[in-house]
C-alpha cells in the first residue's frame, strides 16, 4: 500500500505569510484612501469657510459702495448687462463677472479681498418689485429707495474642488435688501441671502 505524503510545514507556512501580507496590504490602502478622503474633505471645509468670508466681505463693499452712489441707481438698474448678473425674464443679457471688458470698464464693481492682486469679489445691484397695480413692473428703475445689492465670490484659489482636485465653476452669491434714508444719509440693509444679517451705516 503506498504511503501519502504529508503536506510540507514550509508550503503551508508560506500560504499563512502570503494571506497575512495581503490582508495588511488592504488595510494600509484602506487607510490611504480614507485619509486622502479626510483631507479633501478638510480642504473643502477650510475653502467654504472662506469663500464665505469672501462673500461676506463683498457684501459689505456692495452695501458702502450702491449707499454711498443712490443718486446714480437708476442709471445703474438702466444697464443690467452690467450692473446685473441674474438671469431673467427682463434680464436675457446679464452681466458677466467673468467678463475682461466689464472688468476694465467698471473696475469700481470688483475688488481684492485677500491682498494677491486678483479680483475676487463682484458687487451688483438690481431693483425690488416697488410698483403696485395697476402700474406695470419697471425693473430699471427705482421707487421706494429700496433695491437689491449683492456679491458674488469669484476667486479662483476659493473656488470648490471635485474628489479629483479639479476646480468646479459654482460661485458662492448673498443678497440684501438696502434701503436708502435721504434724511440722515443712513443705509440699512437687511440680508436675504447666506448670513442673513443686517447692517446700517
Amino acid at each position: 500500500m503506498p504511503m501519502r505524503s504529508s503536506p510540507s510545514p514550509r508550503g503551508a507556512t508560506l500560504l499563512v505569510v502570503v494571506l497575512l501580507v495581503t490582508v495588511l496590504l488592504g488595510l494600509v490602502a484602506s487607510l490611504m484612501m480614507y485619509a486622502g478622503g479626510e483631507r479633501i474633505r478638510a480642504v473643502a471645509s477650510s475653502r467654504a469657510s472662506q469663500r464665505q468670508s469672501c462673500a461676506d466681505s463683498g457684501l459689505q463693499l456692495a452695501r458702502s459702495y450702491f449707499g454711498r452712489n443712490y443718486p446714480s441707481w437708476n442709471t445703474y438698474l438702466s444697464q443690467p448687462a452690467v450692473y446685473d448678473p441674474v438671469r431673467s425674464s427682463f434680464n436675457l443679457n446679464p452681466a458677466d463677472p467673468a467678463d475682461p471688458t466689464l472688468r476694465a470698464n467698471h473696475p469700481e464693481l470688483f475688488a481684492d479681498v485677500d491682498g494677491d492682486g486678483k479680483p475676487d469679489v463682484y458687487i451688483y445691484i438690481r431693483d425690488n418689485e416697488d410698483e403696485f397695480a395697476p402700474l406695470m413692473v419697471d425693473w430699471r428703475r427705482d421707487n421706494d429707495q429700496v433695491a437689491l445689492v449683492g456679491a458674488i465670490c469669484i476667486s479662483e484659489t476659493l473656488r470648490p474642488r471635485r474628489a479629483d482636485g479639479a476646480q468646479t465653476p459654482t460661485q458662492l452669491a448673498l443678497e440684501g435688501l438696502l434701503s436708502y434714508n435721504g434724511g440722515g444719509g443712513t443705509n440699512c440693509a437687511q440680508g436675504t441671502a447666506g448670513s442673513g444679517s443686517g447692517n446700517c451705516n
